[in-house]
């Protein structure tokens, strides 16, 4: 497609442009063109977006995505032109909003697999014994930066369970994840639905892994809310659409897992030179979650 010639007559308004993404035009004010060209673009990026079109046309129907106007994969160029609708705000939390929110993300983890996806179920491989002592050398390090503020046993001990917390957490059901599921990807139309945008990361993986991701996002943009709330509400979610009584303990102990994995193996690697309070919050919450793993 010529894009150029495509956008003769129109009305544009860029809304990003960069080396590293997509370019993104509003149009007429009433529909988002996406348009990814293969050689403007690092690494792997172009199958991310690749991914995100097949997405687009496996699931055409669905309540949780924006209309599909147009949807082209070409060889070396992708064209995706939506409707637009309106971001949600921050400014708009509530209980009721949230409920709805969690409620699409149910009605997302419940949906079938698109076949395409059917190999990408990647689960984490245990660390080797090099890996470990890698990553043991570097949370010492960074805990002898404040000797005396932290208890190192915790490091210890973590040592001789990550890969037994590995395995576990690897026995989650697995189902379809959006990936990237916080406020940015979320849209509301003229009646209220909530609809879900941006779908490079889809894949397979645990219902854990896009709750956690979506509290983590809140929090980290200084929201207040409730994770207990959160929890039951997709509880409640999953047995409107399923019918099924779901552990809320057994996901909050994989979030856990999660955590602990990912902090013990690479937050060390961030944190050198940090005064004692930011790495405090990153240790206390491994700490933390590590108790939560082994109630």
């Amino acid at each position: 497609m010529d894009i150029n010639k495509f956008l003769e007559g129109k009305e544009v308004s860029k809304i990003r442009v960069g080396q590293s993404g997509a370019d993104v035009y509003e149009l007429d004010g009433n529909s988002i063109l996406k348009h990814v060209k293969r050689e403007l673009l690092e690494g792997n990026l172009f199958d991310t977006y690749s991914k995100e079109a097949l997405f687009y046309k496996s699931k055409q129907s669905r309540s949780y995505l924006p209309e599909v106007l147009g949807n082209e994969i070409l060889g070396n160029e992708i064209i995706i032109l939506l409707k637009k609708y309106i971001p949600l705000s921050r400014e708009e939390i509530s209980n009721n909003l949230i409920r709805k929110i969690i409620k699409v993300l149910a009605l997302i983890h419940t949906d079938d697999i698109p076949v395409f996806l059917g190999n990408s179920d990647q689960k984490k491989e245990p660390l080797s014994s090099e890996r470990v002592d890698y990553c043991l050398k570097g949370w010492k390090s960074v805990l002898n930066e404040h000797l005396g503020a932290f208890d190192e046993a915790y490091i210890d001990i973590i040592v001789s369970k990550i890969n037994e917390i590995i395995d576990w957490h690897n026995t989650e059901e697995r189902v379809l994840t959006h990936g990237d599921f916080h406020f940015e990807n979320l849209l509301k139309d003229s009646t209220g639905n909530i609809l879900v945008c941006d779908w490079q990361n889809a894949g397979i993986g645990g219902a854990s892994e896009d709750l956690s991701f979506f509290m983590s996002r809140l929090g980290a943009d200084g929201a207040v809310f409730d994770s207990n709330f959160i929890l039951d509400s997709y509880a409640d979610a999953i047995k409107d659409i399923k019918g099924e009584n779901i552990d809320i303990n057994a996901i909050k102990k994989h979030m856990a897992a999660a955590n602990v994995i990912t902090s013990f193996e690479f937050w060390h690697e961030f944190l050198h030179g940090n005064d004692e309070e930011r790495v405090r919050g990153v240790f206390d919450k491994m700490a933390s979650d590590f108790e939560i793993f082994e109630s």
